[in-house]
Formats: structure tokens, C-alpha cells, sequence
């Protein structure tokens, strides 16, 4: 009964979830109420609980760390360009991702699609944890949704072969068609008269299908309520139900993420990028993640002081019928700054002042604009300044947002709006930087953060997120094919789709047939991302005349024949 009263409450909109990372004890922190505490991996927990009477939402009352940053899929012949089909066909190599498993977390999953069934008729689906179906049993561990095995999949498949109107009501139906697409790009099965196979046909798949956001933490970041996100504890238990289903089946994992945000500090420090580092470092385990499609959306402005109470001015455009939006500025102690701002209308705050973890609410009466500001000058573990900026019902014209110098040392600051699926309408800088613009959890330093690319012409697509990231790790750390891509689509038939979500997929295929390849090499021990990544790094594709590593291609691109060859010649 407990387990069940908290999925009920997990999945309540009444209920508010907290992320409590290992470092934290917080065990006085909802002392006294009715809460539902769940274990992810390497000590992270998720507590729920009830939102009833408590204030708004801030990061004062519990920590950055602790409220869950929202994610949105990275919406968006390859296997040529990559150098994955030559290693599919050729007798001495002949790595389709037999024995490894790749598993999403993502939007659901077409169980029906015949690009996820074998030459047998049986599904190549290890398993699936559908968040939000109430229909069956959650996996050991989780109080939600419901999990599914492989042979139960077969056997809800054949009952709706028999019976249409079973099909319907299939585990992770995908609605919004991203995790199906993604999912065949990495390991779907051939269909010759497509012209379509996946990176690796014969790689075992698992499904998480996330359950939406919330309605408090997007009113929080100003998400607009009919934008489709996700939330950081989900991601974070779906990850952890992956890795166990790995574990049971004595399989290799390979983990694709084509989710992305702009919330974070971009130097690898939140929680989900501390958590993909911990298995990129695991045996048996490899991490891709994409880089976003931000470097054009005018997201990202940076500037360098060259002394104190120096001011920079960062100008927001915003169009008519924007709800709200939130910003976030980064200085890495230690510098110290703070902000001021200017509404379309001339009206002007003043300077934050900054007292630890203080919040401040600016009412701009004659743009009839309210603005939350949350200073956190000593963030816990990071080396930086965050100032947290909410804009509820702001006023169309230029906002001013003046950054004061206050101590200087390196002199770099950062501002980043949302991603552009956060907002609808127009929210970017005058004067933005493409550069920086990878979206997090990219930033996780030994995770594997692919750039794409378009096949045809071999340039880098404009929207690609560029590195580096804020404390100069180089990323990404290579580039995929992502530009027009042939990929199932839920429902049946194929989509053709451009975006980072596409070059993830195939990055993780790819690191499918890697992990396949190198264990069978006796010298190849300790398999991991960090083997992976610098497999293909040193085979990647270069062009003539471009130094490497650079922010727009890392150490070039993807080519696993190459890397393969090369590791055969040294």
C-alpha cells in the first residue's frame, strides 16, 4: 500500500520532487511531512512532497541543486559518411552491436515498428519503463509507472496482432514521435526496400518514456504550460533503470541522451552531468549526448571586464505574447558580480545587493512586469556566482540587463536564456555569442558530446551547439552526421528529420559497435566511454586547412573504420 499511495503521489501535480545529491543530508529539510523518497545511482535521492502550504518555489528555501532542471528532446545516406557501413559489411570486422545494449531516455518507443523486430518477428526491446502508464508493476526500486521485459512485450505484441484494438493500448506509445526516430537511427533493423538500417541493427534496445514535467517547476522556469519538457529526477531514475537492466542481463549499455537545456553552469557541475560522468567512467558502459541546436538561437551572451566597475549591458528582445521566461548569469569566482534592469519603458532597478542566497522581487508598474531575482554567490559545489532571473508577463520592446563588475580576476561573465522550444516567440540578445552554446548535461566532461553535421556538403550545421564549455573542457568532442536522416516513425512508415537528436543516435550506435569490437580485442581492457571516445578521436576525419580541436567540430568527425584502422596500423 505505501508503494502505491507514493506512485499515486509521484505522479500527482500536488506533489513537489527535490533532488538531494549524496553530498547533502537534508534530513531536517521536509521534517514532519508525508514524503516519498526514491534511490537513483551513486547516492543521488528524489524526495516528493506534498506542494500544499508551502511559499513559491526558490532557490534560497533549497538549494540550485536541489529543484530538477527541465529537458527538451533535441528535435532535430549517414552510415557512409560515418564509416559505419563498411564496418556492418566487412568480413574482418562484421560489428552489427550484437551482445550490447542502447538505452534512451526519451519520449517512448513504437513497440510495433518493424525496424525494432527481429528476422524472427520477435522484438529486439529488452525493456521498457513507461513512466506514465498506471497499468502495471514499476521496476524494483521506482513507485511509478510500470516496466515491462522483453518476453512480455512479445507477448502484448502478438495479442495485438490478434486483436487491433489491443494495439492502442501498447506500453510507451510515443506521441511525439522522438524517442521512435531516435531509437531506429542507433539500432534499427534493415529495411532494404527503405534504404534504411540502423548504426547497429543487432544492438538490443531499452525505452524509458518520461513522464511530462509538472506544472510547478515550468511555472517556475516560466515554461510556458503547453511546451512538452522533462524533469531531472526522471531522467535521473531512468538512467538508474537502465544501468540495473544492463546489469541483469549481463550486457554492455550504451546510453544515448538527445535531451538538452540551457538551465546549468556549463562546466559538467549539475547533477545529471555528474551523474553521466560516474557511468562514462563505469565498465562495460559508454555515454553520448548531443550538443543541442542552439549555437543560432541567439541564446548566449558572454562578455570579459577588463577591471572592476566596469559595466556591460546585455540587450533582451522580446516579442508580443511571451508569458515569461528565466535567464541565468554565471561569473566563476573569483569574480563577483551584480545586475540591474532596464524594462522597455525606462524604468530601472537597482543593483543587487549581494547577501547570500537573497531573493528580490522588481515590479516594473509601467510595463506592468514582474521579476524574481535570486543572487547565490557561494553555489554549493561550484566555483561560481549564479544570478537567477524570472520574467513573468514582460512587457515587448528591449530589456537592459546592466552586469556590474565588482571584483575581477579572470573578468569572463555568462548569461543564458531558455532553449528555444521554451519559449514561444522571440526571446534572444541583441549582441549573442554562437560560441558556448552546447546545452547541458553536455558539458560532463568524460561523456561523449557530439556536434552534427550535414552528409551531403560536410559542413557543420548551423545550429549545432559550439564548445567550449565555461571552464575550457574541449567539447564537443566530435561530430555525426545529423542533417536530414531517414528514421522510423511511430505509427509506422519514416520521417526524415535534421537536428543534434539524429547525430547522438548515430554517435551511439556507432559506440555500439565499438564496445562490440573492442571485446573481442584481448589487448582492449577495461572497456568504457573514455576507451570509446578516444577510439574514434583518433580516427576522426579532419579537413585540410582547420586546426583541431576546434568549437564547431571537436577532433573532427565520426568515422569508425577509420578509428578501427587506425587502431590496426599503431
Amino acid at each position: 500500500m505505501e508503494d502505491q499511495r507514493c506512485g499515486e503521489n509521484i505522479l500527482s501535480e500536488a506533489y513537489w520532487d527535490f533532488l538531494i545529491p549524496d553530498y547533502r543530508a537534508d534530513q531536517n529539510l521536509f521534517e514532519g511531512e508525508e514524503v516519498c523518497i526514491q534511490s537513483g545511482d551513486f547516492g543521488c535521492r528524489v524526495v516528493s512532497v506534498k506542494g500544499e502550504g508551502k511559499e513559491s518555489l526558490s532557490f534560497y528555501d533549497y538549494g540550485y541543486y536541489a529543484v530538477p532542471k527541465c529537458y527538451t528532446p533535441l528535435d532535430m545516406d549517414a552510415l557512409y559518411g560515418a564509416g559505419i557501413s563498411a564496418v556492418q559489411t566487412l568480413p574482418a570486422l562484421q560489428a552489427t552491436g550484437e551482445g550490447v545494449m542502447i538505452g534512451f531516455v526519451d519520449t517512448g518507443i513504437d513497440l510495433a515498428h518493424p525496424v525494432f523486430r527481429g528476422l524472427d518477428g520477435r522484438t529486439r526491446i529488452a525493456g521498457i519503463w513507461d513512466q506514465t502508464d498506471r497499468e502495471g508493476s514499476p521496476p524494483a526500486g521506482f513507485f511509478y509507472g510500470s516496466s515491462y521485459t522483453q518476453e512480455e512485450i512479445d507477448r502484448l505484441l502478438e495479442a495485438a496482432q490478434k486483436n487491433p484494438q489491443e494495439a492502442g493500448r501498447l506500453p510507451g506509445a510515443d506521441v511525439a514521435g522522438h524517442g521512435t526516430y531516435v531509437a531506429s537511427l542507433a539500432a534499427g533493423s534493415p529495411v532494404p526496400e527503405e534504404r534504411f538500417a540502423g548504426a547497429a541493427p543487432e544492438a538490443s534496445v531499452a525505452m524509458v518514456k518520461l513522464k511530462p514535467a509538472k506544472a510547478y517547476l515550468k511555472d517556475f522556469y516560466g515554461i510556458p504550460p503547453q511546451v512538452v519538457c522533462y524533469q531531472e529526477n526522471d531522467i535521473l531514475l531512468g538512467l538508474a533503470y537502465l544501468h540495473h537492466l544492463a546489469e541483469e542481463r549481463g550486457m554492455p549499455l550504451v546510453i544515448c541522451l538527445a535531451l538538452g537545456t540551457n538551465f546549468g553552469g556549463h562546466n559538467g557541475s549539475s547533477l545529471l552531468a555528474r551523474a553521466l560522468d560516474q557511468y562514462a567512467y563505469t565498465e562495460d558502459r559508454a555515454v553520448v549526448i548531443g550538443a543541442g541546436n542552439e549555437a543560432a538561437g541567439r541564446h548566449h551572451f558572454y562578455h570579459r571586464f577588463q577591471k572592476t566597475q566596469e559595466t556591460v549591458v546585455a540587450e533582451i528582445r522580446v516579442g508580443e505574447g511571451i508569458q515569461g521566461f528565466s535567464a541565468e548569469v554565471w561569473v566563476r569566482l573569483p569574480d563577483v558580480a551584480t545586475v540591474s534592469l532596464v524594462s522597455p519603458s525606462g524604468e530601472r532597478t537597482g543593483p543587487v545587493s549581494l547577501r547570500q542566497g537573497q531573493r528580490y522581487e522588481w515590479l516594473f508598474s509601467f510595463d506592468a512586469t514582474r521579476v524574481t531575482v535570486e543572487d547565490r554567490l557561494l553555489l554549493e559545489n561550484n566555483d561560481s556566482q549564479m544570478i537567477f532571473l524570472r520574467f513573468l508577463d514582460p512587457a515587448p520592446g528591449v530589456w537592459k540587463l546592466e552586469i556590474l563588475s565588482l571584483q575581477r580576476a579572470l573578468g569572463e561573465v555568462h548569461v543564458w536564456l531558455p532553449v528555444q522550444e521554451f519559449v514561444e516567440g522571440e526571446v534572444f540578445f541583441l549582441e549573442a555569442d554562437p560560441n558556448l552554446t552546447i546545452t547541458e548535461p553536455g558539458s560532463a566532461p568524460a561523456a561523449m558530446t557530439v556536434a552534427y553535421y550535414n552528409g551531403a556538403d560536410n559542413g557543420v550545421d548551423i545550429h549545432s551547439g559550439r564548445g567550449y564549455t565555461r571552464n575550457g573542457t574541449i567539447k564537443p568532442d566530435y561530430a555525426a552526421p545529423g542533417v536530414k536522416l531517414k528514421g522510423a516513425a511511430a505509427g509506422g512508415g519514416f520521417v526524415t528529420r535534421t537536428g543534434s537528436s539524429g547525430g547522438a543516435a548515430i554517435a551511439a550506435g556507432a559506440s555500439a559497435l565499438l564496445m562490440e569490437w573492442l571485446g573481442e580485442q584481448p589487448e582492449a581492457r577495461f572497456r568504457n566511454s573514455v576507451l570509446i571516445r578516444n577510439t574514434i578521436v583518433l580516427g576522426a576525419a579532419k579537413r585540410e586547412n582547420m586546426e583541431y580541436p576546434n568549437r564547431e567540430w571537436g577532433y573532427g568527425t565520426l568515422n569508425v573504420y577509420q578509428s578501427l584502422d587506425r587502431m590496426r596500423q599503431l
